[in-house]
């Protein structure tokens, strides 16, 4: 059965709420394939250079990839991509749940809000129709509100919705947008631009059916990856207990954040792992996303007690972030403030740094211990951070000036509070410490997002699983530098997991069937992709089209901001980790420079700046296919 890859986008001016319909050829899935491919390319060609984040110039794209609506395995992500708040540069934000299939399902491909609306409003997509409403009610209201209010109002089966909380109408910077409930687009405050357009709820709901070309084949390769469940060993672990069952590993082998990564070990740290929730019975059960067959999403509970609540998750990123971070080894409190951040609307690991820094600043004397009026503002105290979080939602108090993120709230306070900020080029540091992961260090200094692990995630580096070695010899052709602190190969790595991430966000499937459970390889995607779409490409030419993807967002980061530099936090660049086995490891400045370098090499950049040349854009076909970009690239070497 022929497909069609073409894209169907609806184009949303919530300024004089009026809605068109764009329609692509297929050469844009030659070009970029769609999903994340699509929307840098959509945020490229439309949007004027210096625009506002927070103004009507600066577009809102909810973009999926053509797996989606497929039986293909993890074939359920939405990428949420705009000019963020917090970086005042590119940024994509990736959710599960189903809100992607019910849009695929409706016959779209992407969804593009532009300007401001006058009022609150919300966007109901059914099918073919698209309708603005007015969301006066809903203004003030959390997720879990929202979503409760749209059920009784749409009073349909079938409605999936993308919503904001508090923090997202008061402009939190690191405000996120929340599908289903209970699944986080988390970083970059791609929330705080949705609620700066007044727009509350994106509620979809698709009735078609998303046809495949070779059902035959497609099913005999689904069936193939399926088989590898069970022998995987991190996927087990994903069903067993998602992303928390990382925690007790990486705080045994004193590489986990504590203290604001002042520390690498927090005492007790079994008891914020997904082991003890499990055991303990707070981990109530799992949730797949669409076409998931790893579950690796779980619901929490308290049943009793101050922190008493339900919530989706925690992650590992919560965990370290609201948990071993702060010194909190009380899960219940870190529970509660998982609760708070999804109800609210707010991304867990730049609340949990922004907090972090607020800690330190008052334990080094640069702000007084009355900063927060009578809260304790000690580490490891479980109750001020619940509060805080709810002062950030609210921008109340010192919660105003947390809720700018730590960049601007260290420029704010001036000292050498910048120090304790643990952020580079406005974006809070995923909970991995680059000192000991030479690979991520990399990842984190060139991703366009910032030091986030959701761009490359080079998790194979350590070697801990068979798979995972298995990976790094098909790609290195050794596999002698499965450690996480060695220098050789990490270019090469960190180069083809940015590609993969890129791809499998194109597509619309999640990362962690490739980089992290290793159970869907590049030869089986490529397999999937020709069985699902009628597509004839290697693996290699697929990986080409992620390259082109990542190549296009540096595109936008430069025009936006020439000089933006690949760097790291000022604390992992200066302080080596001061105990346990690790002790002494940083991130030179020689190091990370002589990285780059290798990196810019194999990427085919100028080797001083960084930048794309133009025979770069010439050869991987993006100065013809992106509108604007060839006029741009005249500026480069």
């Amino acid at each position: 059965m022929p497909i069609d890859l073409g894209f169907k986008i609806a184009r949303i001016d919530l300024s004089n709420c009026q809605v068109r319909v764009e329609r692509l050829e297929a050469d844009t899935f030659d070009l970029l394939i769609g999903g994340r491919g699509l929307a840098a390319k959509l945020l490229f060609e439309g949007q004027p250079a210096g625009a506002d984040p927070l103004g009507p110039d600066n577009q809102l794209i909810f973009a999926t990839g053509k797996l989606v609506g497929t039986p293909v395995p993890t074939a359920g992500q939405t990428t949420i991509t705009s000019k963020s708040p917090a970086t005042g540069l590119y940024f994509k934000s990736n959710t599960g749940g189903a809100w992607a299939k019910a849009l695929r399902r409706a016959g779209w491909d992407a969804v593009v809000f532009t300007g401001v609306s006058e009022r609150p409003v919300y966007v109901t997509i059914d099918d073919d129709q698209v309708e603005i409403h007015d969301a006066g009610e809903l203004w003030g209201k959390t997720v879990r509100e929202t979503e409760a209010w749209l059920h009784r109002e749409l009073r349909g089966q079938g409605w999936d919705n993308a919503t904001i909380g508090q923090a997202g109408e008061n402009l939190v910077n690191f405000a996120c947008v929340m599908t289903n409930l209970f699944h986080a687009a988390g970083r970059g405050g791609l929330g705080a631009v949705m609620g700066s357009k007044k727009l509350k709820a994106v509620s979809v709901r698709g009735t078609g059916k998303t046809p495949v070309a070779d059902p035959t084949a497609l099913r005999r390769e689904i069936e193939a990856v399926l088989a590898k469940i069970d022998g995987t060993v991190k996927a087990k672990l994903y069903v067993d207990y998602g992303t928390s069952a990382t925690v007790e590993y990486v705080n045994e082998s004193w590489s986990m954040p504590v203290n604001n990564f002042q520390k690498s070990h927090i005492e007790d740290g079994h008891l914020i792992s997904g082991s003890y929730l499990d055991e303990k019975r707070y981990m109530r059960k799992g949730s797949a996303c669409s076409a998931c067959p790893l579950g690796c999403h779980k619901y929490s509970e308290v049943r009793q007690g101050v922190f008493r609540g339900k919530s989706g998750g925690p992650e590992y990123e919560t965990l370290a972030a609201l948990g071993a971070s702060l010194g909190i080894n009380d899960v219940e409190a870190v529970l509660r403030g998982n609760e708070l951040c999804n109800d609210y609307g707010m991304d867990t690991i730049s609340a949990g740094g922004a907090v972090g820094w607020l800690l330190e600043c008052v334990e080094r004397g640069a702000l007084p211990p009355g900063a927060a009026g009578d809260l304790d503002l000690s580490w490891g105290n479980g109750e001020t951070m619940v509060e805080l979080l709810h002062w950030i939602a609210h921008r109340q108090g010192i919660g105003d000036l947390l809720a700018e993120g730590t960049r601007i709230a260290a420029e704010r306070t001036g000292g050498d509070s910048y120090q304790w900020a643990v952020q580079a080029n406005g974006l809070e540091q995923s909970r991995v410490d680059t000192r000991v992961a030479k690979a991520y260090s990399l990842a984190f200094a060139v991703n366009p997002r910032g030091p986030d692990h959701l761009h490359a995630q080079p998790m194979a580096e350590f070697g801990h699983f068979p798979e995972a070695r298995e990976l790094v010899k098909r790609i290195l052709g050794r596999e002698e530098e499965c450690t996480g602190t060695t220098l050789k190969g990490k270019p090469e790595l960190v180069r083809w997991h940015e590609d993969m991430f890129a791809l499998t966000d194109s597509l619309g499937i999640c990362s962690f069937a490739t980089t992290s459970s290793y159970i869907v390889s590049l030869e089986s995607l490529a397999l999937m992709v020709s069985a699902a779409l009628g597509v004839e490409m290697s693996g290699e030419e697929l990986l080409e089209r992620g390259r082109r993807c990542v190549v296009l967002e540096r595109c936008f980061n430069l025009r936006e901001k020439p000089n933006r530099k690949d760097e790291l936090p000022w604390r992992l660049m200066n302080e080596p980790i001061s105990e346990g086995p690790l002790a002494g490891h940083v991130n030179s400045a020689q190091e990370l420079g002589g990285l780059l370098r290798q990196y810019y090499r194999l990427q085919g950049y100028d080797l001083e700046t960084g930048r794309p040349t133009r025979e770069l854009l010439g050869r991987l076909e993006l100065a013809e296919g992106v509108k604007g970009l060839d006029d741009w690239a005249q500026t480069l070497p």
